[in-house]
């Protein structure tokens, strides 16, 4: 589980009790998050804040090694496609044979010599009870599916890439942090020290001190560890494979905006029927419609038009080896009477087949639905609790600026303006992965109810087959 999944589990519970807020572009040099200026007019997305995200996910949406392997799953379905539409055309075949030929005649003359025959057949369906269509529209419904599919799949590309790129911002952060801990450790060493060998500090102390400071030195390298991992597996999802720059931490949210859009939102009761879920199921209870045709073709007369010319030497009356010519052009009939009860058991398949469609559909259908309304519950609390630790950190930042204040005015000491600094510091990162885990959140609602706009990064020729 990545660090940022954890937060977004934990952080709801506990959101309100933490110190936090908005951080303000003077303080400590700190930039202000990109893109936040922005004027939602939709429910925010990572990338509606970050444009190099944005620009990633396009580029991930013709080059992502996901994206390949889906494309060649599409691929083989428009050939399947095909293979169903073929058919529709009439086959032709080509047949024949050389060798010698003997003929043994009881009380007569035997008979030998070389023999060879060429025949050429043509045969087309014409009435198979709608069979040879139903397999088309299972073969157009194949590759309907593999679009949704690819879809479906780049969303949980994207969702991945938006989770990743947070965490590395959040990384960063926390880089930031570990990184000025130590720096405070090294600078008060000397004094450490000097009270070490003066004894105004135990033995005890100072060794525990000294591995203070090394267990920082480690937990700054397990974290840039993890930072590259983490880069390395997005940029090899992504498949882009140039550096980009992290941006230095997560965008402020407009909350009004973005409660009055959810509280206002008003979702067409057949909503969940455009969701890629319940598409698919969709299409694969037509197939097995489709299905219930064939299977009951197969009891049937079918009639096909066949025509056929062959060449071969026939014996006659008068002379042997006649090279003879015969032409058929005309109907033909199959009839599968008795199969040993095959054809009565598929039936029967079929039937429990579209039971259990059925029910799942019905199942997928309430699941959807009650992720919906949790989901939009969960966000109005997180939205208010939100603005609590927005409005707390604010205070905060006050406090940390009065500290500063006075630190600059010679009135409060070096440590009392570390401890303020890295109290403020840990309070800000707090803040950015709440706010992570709400434009995640956000992220979420919009996959589940199919409004997710990363399918607009995707770039394939939907083929017309």
């Amino acid at each position: 589980m990545t660090f940022l999944n954890l937060f977004r589990r934990v952080v709801p519970a506990f959101l309100i009790m933490l110190p936090l807020g908005s951080i303000s572009a003077q303080q400590d040099g700190v930039a202000v998050p990109e893109g936040s200026t922005l004027k939602m007019t939709d429910l925010p997305l990572p990338e509606d804040y970050y444009p190099g995200l944005r620009q990633i996910l396009e580029k991930a949406g013709q080059q992502a090694p996901e994206l390949v392997r889906v494309g060649i799953d599409r691929e083989m379905a428009q050939e399947r496609l095909r293979i169903a539409r073929s058919r529709y055309y009439p086959s032709l075949g080509i047949g024949g044979n050389l060798g010698y030929r003997f003929v043994q005649r009881q009380g007569e003359e035997n008979d030998s010599s070389a023999s060879g025959s060429v025949s050429v057949g043509l045969n087309r369906p014409l009435f198979f009870w709608g069979a040879v269509e139903a397999g088309v529209e299972q073969g157009e419904i194949d590759f309907e599916s593999s679009l949704l599919e690819t879809k479906d799949r780049f969303q949980q590309t994207v969702q991945r890439l938006r989770d990743q790129y947070l965490e590395l911002i959040l990384n960063e952060m926390r880089l930031r942090n570990m990184r000025l801990r130590r720096t405070n450790l090294e600078t008060s060493l000397a004094r450490r020290e000097s009270d070490y060998r003066a004894g105004r500090l135990s033995e005890e102390e100072y060794l525990s001190y000294l591995i203070e400071l090394d267990n920082s030195l480690i937990e700054i390298e397990e974290l840039e560890d993890e930072r590259n991992e983490t880069l390395s597996s997005f940029k090899r999802i992504s498949g882009v494979r140039e550096d980009f720059e992290i941006p230095s931490g997560i965008a402020p949210i407009n909350l009004d905006a973005l409660e009055a859009e959810i509280r206002g939102e008003d979702l067409d009761p057949t909503w969940v029927e455009e969701t890629f879920n319940i598409q698919l199921n969709r299409n694969t209870m037509e197939k097995v419609d489709l299905d219930s045709t064939i299977i009951k073709s197969r009891q049937r007369p079918n009639v096909s038009f066949s025509a056929s010319v062959s060449q071969a030497p026939v014996n006659t009356s008068t002379a042997n080896d006649v090279d003879t010519v015969r032409w058929f052009a005309g109907l033909s009939v199959s009839w599968n009477v008795f199969d040993g009860f095959a054809t009565q058991a598929s039936r029967r398949i079929n039937l429990l087949q579209k039971r259990r469609l059925e029910s799942q559909i019905r199942t997928n259908i309430e699941i959807l639905d009650e992720e919906r309304t949790k989901m939009s519950n969960n966000l109005l609390v997180m939205i208010r609790k939100q603005r609590l630790v927005e409005r707390r950190f604010d205070l905060d930042s006050k406090i940390y600026s009065r500290v500063k204040q006075q630190f600059s005015d010679g009135r409060v000491s070096m440590n009392e303006f570390r401890k303020s600094q890295a109290e403020f510091y840990a309070d800000e990162y707090s803040l950015h992965v709440a706010r992570a885990s709400l434009l995640q959140a956000v992220a979420d609602y919009l996959v589940i109810i199919n409004a997710d706009r990363a399918v607009d990064y995707l770039q394939f020729s939907e083929t017309q087959v």
